[in-house]
């Protein structure tokens, strides 16, 4: 029923199921409901007798599975399986109902790594408000939250809660929004996002179509270069458009009062032109978040170079005073 999909509990699914010996069963028809789970009419091929029976199954979320409880006793027996598992609360909580049994699958979210370093990144050098919307449970979203250094998050949310979310913090911070997905479910709130960024590796098809900037690799530290480019961009274009009209004025208003040549006028007007080419080259370094970082990055490099520098002429009078002790002896 997994086969094919992108949702992330899916792909754990099937990860899990390579390689094991599993019954031979194909799907007959098939439902999804994003952000829920999905259902389907699965045919059983009897070991043995080798007569096929159909199932009716459904795969999904707890309250997804509840919601096809023919009683209320059924729907509380499976809640109550949940809060008492052996295996804890912290855990994402997903069933598998077939007809009419049911089995509790346990998933733990995994952080990518280095995705500690982004957040950081983000939140003290980019000066982002950083925040997480998940449809996981309060528990499991709390922990992934605290290991990645997330201090405020939304839980149990579908996607139209997801793209409320997204249009309410654009409309109370008033200014641009930036998200990052990868799922069918994120698709929404990508759209309605100002900035919507995708990690296109294990992406869905919906959420690729909707976003304005796509990281072809699976490295979510391209999210942070991403930010600081622009930057650099944007401080570019101010400073070639100062930089060009500056340029102007200085060529044009002495030489319409008649102080300059026109030769003169139009060697400064081109040279104008040429300090825009060169700053435009510029770009072409490695982003950084502020002149300040710059400043202090080349302060640094110098220092690292003059240690080296040092650390060589002390280690070359070491093997010269060594070379003239053994010549003494």
């Amino acid at each position: 029923m997994e086969k094919g999909t992108t949702h992330p509990i899916g792909r754990a699914v099937v990860d899990h199921s390579e390689g094991k010996d599993l019954p031979s069963i194909s799907v007959e028809s098939f439902e999804y409901f994003p952000g829920r789970g999905l259902t389907a009419t699965v045919n059983s091929i009897e070991s043995g007798t080798g007569g096929a029976k159909l199932l009716k199954a459904s795969l999904g979320s707890i309250d997804f599975i509840t919601s096809f409880c023919q009683s209320e006793v059924e729907s509380e027996k499976i809640k109550e399986a949940v809060n008492t598992s052996s295996y804890g609360s912290e855990y994402v909580h997903a069933a598998l109902s077939v007809n009419q049994k049911v089995t509790l699958i346990h998933l733990e979210d995994r952080p990518r790594p280095g995705v500690s370093n982004v957040i950081q990144e983000l939140q003290d050098e980019a000066k982002f408000r950083v925040m997480m919307l998940t449809g996981d449970h309060e528990s499991s979203a709390r922990r992934v939250a605290s290991a990645v250094g997330i201090n405020e998050f939304h839980c149990n949310l579908k996607p139209e809660d997801k793209l409320s979310h997204v249009k309410d913090i654009s409309r109370d911070m008033g200014g641009g929004l930036i998200m990052v997905g990868e799922g069918i479910n994120d698709a929404p709130a990508l759209a309605a996002a100002t900035v919507g960024i995708v990690l296109a590796h294990r992406a869905s098809a919906t959420a690729i179509a909707v976003a304005d900037v796509l990281l072809l690799r699976e490295n979510i530290s391209a999210v942070p270069f991403c930010i600081a480019k622009s930057r650099q961009t944007t401080s570019l274009i101010k400073q070639n458009v100062a930089l060009a009209l500056t340029s102007i004025v200085m060529a044009s208003l002495p030489s319409v009062l008649g102080f300059l040549p026109l030769w003169l006028t139009v060697l400064l007007h081109e040279g104008g032109t040429l300090l825009v080419c060169l700053n435009s080259v510029r770009a072409l370094n490695e982003p950084s978040w502020s002149w300040k970082h710059d400043i202090s990055h080349l302060i640094s490099e110098i220092k690292s170079r003059l240690l080296s520098l040092k650390t060589n002429i002390t280690g070359s009078n070491s093997i010269m005073t060594a070379k003239f002790v053994t010549v003494v002896l």
